[in-house]
């Protein structure tokens, strides 16, 4: 019994290797203003999180041309929320940040890319 538990011990590290390898990513993504107005607010969160947090910007607001990049802690899906200067805002919701690098205020909202 313990023999046979001893070989199982590699065949199941390796699965938890590769369960680790899939919940890791790259999650810098760049938020890129071409709305052609100025982001005063910026938001992100997991997408299992009701509240929106802090505003990324900080201080700080987003001119129009300009970007600026994260790196959340942990990839998976997250919800976005840009708000203007005018007060104008838009929302996205469940956005893989593994499989997205930018995202991008335009006239009509946001977007993945």
């Amino acid at each position: 019994m313990f023999r046979r538990s001893l070989l199982a011990l590699p065949l199941l590290a390796s699965f938890f290797a590769v369960g680790a390898q899939a919940q890791s990513c790259d999650t810098q993504f760049t938020l890129i203003n071409r709305s052609g107005e100025t982001v005063n607010e910026f938001y992100y969160n997991p997408a299992r999180n009701p509240n929106w947090g802090p505003d990324r910007l900080g201080e700080g607001v987003l001119a129009n041309g300009r970007q600026r990049s994260y790196r959340p802690a942990r990839g998976g899906s997250y919800d976005f929320r840009v708000v203007w200067a005018g007060g104008a805002e838009a929302e996205m919701r469940n956005i893989n940040i593994c499989e997205t690098s930018n995202i991008v205020a335009t006239r009509g909202g946001i977007q993945a890319e």
